[in-house]
């Protein structure tokens, strides 16, 4: 008996596991749409829900009243850099999209933190933006709710959004050149010190009996990109291990005079040494 019932239990529990894991089609499926804007990317994600021969705006979705904007959840929006949407700066991450729809006269639509919010949870002072948007009647009804892009360019593109026969459009905008010029100072500061990181690799490599080969052509890059006293003094130390004893020689004596010129009495000292050693090959 007691077998039989266990066999039963797990008979019901493996059903009851197999109904909570299996995936359907939703009435209102999701969606994600994504556009790239100067060095921004924008992504809504969303749900779509169908007309299905409803009356929207004014019934299904009253008009005055705060709408999370789509189905299932609040629509989302994410800025992977601060950006202006209606006008209003807003900072890099992730926010909902609520709204108003309005009988007359524009919508309104706002850029909430609160990820969560719902019709009944919404409070204005969550908000980061709000703006005011005039609605568009669409020439043919448009049975799922979409949100799309137009109006790309290098600094500002409109996000569309259009159901049953209504839409509108909210500008974004990204000061792309401010963006533009870190990032080439970033990379002019990088190019400035990298010749210190191919340095400090290929003394490494030789401190400590690694790829001499390849320490040698990290030292070389290193000196291409900037010569210095103790750069160059570097890569008359692997030409020496490499048994290239003509080339250590030449650069020990630019090391050295490079060390003259900056007063640098160590490094004066250590060229010094080398060259009379290594003079005697």
């Amino acid at each position: 008996m007691f077998k039989n019932l266990s066999v039963s239990f797990l008979a019901l529990f493996s059903m009851v596991f197999t109904i909570k894991a299996q995936e359907l089609p939703q009435p209102s499926p999701y969606a994600e749409v994504m556009q790239r804007v100067g060095l921004t990317d924008v992504t809504v994600k969303y749900s779509r829900p169908g007309v299905k021969d409803r009356v929207i705006f004014g019934d299904l979705e009253p008009f005055g009243s705060v709408w999370r904007t789509g189905a299932n959840s609040a629509t989302k929006i994410v800025l992977s850099t601060d950006a202006k949407i209606g006008g209003i700066e807003v900072k890099a991450g992730t926010y909902s999209i609520m709204s108003t729809p309005m009988e007359k006269g524009s919508w309104k639509v706002f850029i909430n933190i609160d990820l969560d919010a719902q019709e009944g949870s919404y409070k204005a002072e969550n908000n980061v933006a709000e703006a005011e948007v005039k609605v568009m009647k669409t020439a043919n009804k448009v049975e799922s709710m979409t949100f799309w892009f137009a109006n790309v360019n290098h600094g500002s593109m409109d996000l569309m959004f259009a159901w049953e026969n209504t839409s509108w459009s909210i500008p974004i905008e990204v000061d792309f050149k401010a963006m533009a010029s870190k990032n080439i100072e970033k990379a002019i500061e990088e190019t400035k010190s990298a010749f210190r990181v191919y340095n400090s690799s290929a003394r490494y490599n030789l401190d400590n009996d690694l790829d001499l080969n390849k320490a040698l052509e990290w030292s070389k890059m290193s000196v291409d990109m900037n010569a210095t006293f103790w750069n160059v003094y570097t890569l008359s130390l692997i030409q020496n291990k490499l048994g290239m004893n003509k080339e250590a020689l030449a650069t020990a004596k630019r090391s050295l005079e490079l060390s003259n010129k900056a007063e640098y009495q160590p490094y004066i000292k250590m060229n010094t040494d080398n060259i009379a050693k290594w003079s005697k090959k």
